[in-house]
């Protein structure tokens, strides 16, 4: 009788906790979608062919399509060719100055987002600290050289290649050396050792920050708003300027769900290609790789020059934010740095006042409420999914990666729209235009990296732990947060951290949700770039850069430590 009541409650509790997963996953994740196909190409009740057929047959549209293809495809290239130098330069070869240098290419990943197109508009746009200077020495240079393309190109490639230090670069420290000492042995040129023994082997690795690239430069948002100008505008910023008005808001949904339909081909063929490559360690025991020096004086000279000249393009604009953060507007604007004139006056604008503390507060709270709940489900849904192999939990595995698949963009159209009126979902409720909807779209976006992080903990611990304390007569929810919960502690800290920067200058889903009372610091950061925006402001916004860099550093420095213990 006892063992059937168990097997009762286990059943309820089951089908409840099903529910509740599925539910929420088809309100949040497939429902806004459904709903933006449905108000977008099915108003009438059947297939509306006509608001995609007004937009193909836009010229400014089809430009920005191509705009966007051509960004995609050159900053494929161009990440990989820096991505790779920077990887060899730090690991592979011998070169002096290796630890400042992996510092300073560590700087994407601490003066990322809208910090690093900001810091490029205030050095080099039309009010930027360097263009006042050249005006100085070439009156007639036009203001606004720093525009287009090869702005936007030089921009993404200096700030893309975090890819390549956080993964690809592991994947090179994973080689084994005996391969490499076996090809020396054979008299093979260290060229031909680089060429077809090295970068074969992180083939997988490079290709997968290939297509992560790929959809970065396709979906692009902020860097070709401020820094394309009127001559390169792309998909994203246009589907912003759609989306901002009610009678092109459809087309601004049709622009979303052809990127995220082109993200989903993408990912698609990647995963094929994936799957039919056979990629295999070929010794059991790996030997450490050990830096190759460069033999020939000239290349040696060459390279080092070449690497501290990129170390010098991702640093200074770390460098002069903080310098701006400690500068009058006068100053900035004439392109004058005096130190007789520097002081906190900017911070303390910042920290005294109600208006100046209000973005910081405002994304602290945001990020860290959004960190919180995602790392809170994730550890219950991994759990799940590693524990029961079965084609129900592979079905919420695949449903929990929609994010991925899909663009900022399309995520915060559907959100807008399919709850712009009360629904039973939402218990009646209206939530476009709260302060909740910015939180779900932070949440949304936070998932799938975080399941994939936490379901990589999970598969990492030792069975033998779990297996002890059951044999001890320790229940399962006793084991779980007595045993195995500690274990992941280090783990669940590092994502939570990682997610709470991630989100803490966040832009691309912020500028669609957030609430005109509660700017974040993404959209704070991107106002501050226009020439409408007052000077205070704009200084304020040098502020706000170095709050989110020092938080960014001491998270990185934490979790990098996390790794070697």
């Amino acid at each position: 009788m006892m063992e059937k009541n168990y097997r009762l409650r286990h059943l309820l509790m089951t089908a409840a906790a099903s529910v509740i997963i599925f539910g929420g996953i088809f309100v949040f994740l497939i429902y806004p979608n459904l709903t933006l196909l449905k108000i977008t190409l099915f108003s009438k009740g059947s297939f509306d062919f006509q608001p995609v057929r007004q937009i193909l047959g836009s010229d400014r549209v089809i430009k920005c399509l191509i705009n966007s293809f051509t960004l995609a495809i050159c900053l494929t290239i161009t990440v990989n060719i820096l991505g790779i130098f920077e990887i060899l330069v730090l690991d592979y070869y011998e070169v002096k100055g290796s630890k400042w240098l992996n510092i300073a290419y560590h700087s994407p990943l601490i003066c990322n987002g809208m910090v690093l197109v900001m810091a490029y508009n205030f050095l080099f746009g039309g009010q930027g600290f360097v263009t006042a200077n050249l005006m100085k020495a070439l009156p007639n240079i036009n203001p606004l050289w720093f525009r287009g393309f090869g702005a936007v190109l030089l921009e993404m490639t200096l700030a893309g290649t975090s890819n390549h230090i956080m993964f690809v670069r592991d994947a090179l420290r994973s080689i084994d050396y005996q391969t490499i000492e076996a090809a020396q042995n054979m008299g093979v040129k260290s060229r031909r050792i680089l060429t077809k023994v090295v970068l074969p082997t992180l083939r997988p690795s490079i290709f997968a920050a290939s297509i992560l690239t790929f959809i970065v430069g396709v979906s692009a948002f902020a860097t070709p708003q401020v820094l394309g100008g009127e001559n390169f505008e792309t998909i994203n910023p246009l589907i912003h300027s759609f989306s901002n008005t009610l009678t092109t808001r459809n087309y601004a949904a049709i622009l979303a769900i052809f990127l995220g339909t082109v993200t989903v081909v993408v990912l698609s063929i990647s995963n094929y290609i994936e799957k039919r490559g056979n990629y295999r360690s070929v010794s059991k025991s790996k030997t450490p790789l050990k830096k190759q020096p460069i033999q020939s004086k000239g290349v040696r000279v060459i390279v080092t020059a070449a690497a501290y000249m990129v170390a010098l393009m991702q640093t200074i604009p770390l460098l002069f934010i903080f310098i701006f953060s400690f500068m009058p507007v006068k100053d900035l604007y004439e392109g004058n740095i005096d130190v007789r004139n520097m002081s906190l006056k900017n911070y303390i604008s910042v920290f005294t006042s109600t208006t100046g503390v209000r973005p910081v507060f405002t994304s602290i709270v945001y990020s860290a409420l959004a960190a919180v709940v995602v790392v809170s489900i994730m550890l219950f849904l991994a759990r799940i999914i590693t524990k029961k192999q079965t084609k129900v939990t592979m079905c919420l595995e695949l449903f929990l990666q929609i994010p991925w698949f899909l663009p900022a963009t399309l995520i915060a159209l559907g959100l807008i729209m399919s709850f712009s009126k009360p629904t039973v979902f939402t218990m009646g409720k209206t939530l476009t235009g709260t302060v909740v909807l910015m939180l779900l779209g932070y949440i949304i976006i936070r998932t799938p990296y975080t399941l994939r992080m936490i379901k990589s903990a999970y598969a990492s611990i030792d069975g033998a732990l779990e297996e002890a304390a059951r044999n001890l007569g320790a229940s399962t929810m006793k084991t779980y947060f007595k045993v195995l919960l500690p274990v992941l502690m280090p783990t669940i800290f590092s994502v939570f951290l990682l997610n709470f920067i991630g989100l803490l200058a966040e832009y691309n889903v912020s500028v669609f949700l957030f609430h005109p009372m509660y700017q974040p610091l993404g959209v704070v950061l991107n106002a501050a770039t226009r020439a409408d925006t007052s000077p205070d402001t704009q200084m304020l916004s040098f502020v706000y850069s170095v709050l989110i860099m020092i938080v960014s550093t001491m998270t990185i420095v934490f979790v990098n430590r996390g790794k070697k213990r």
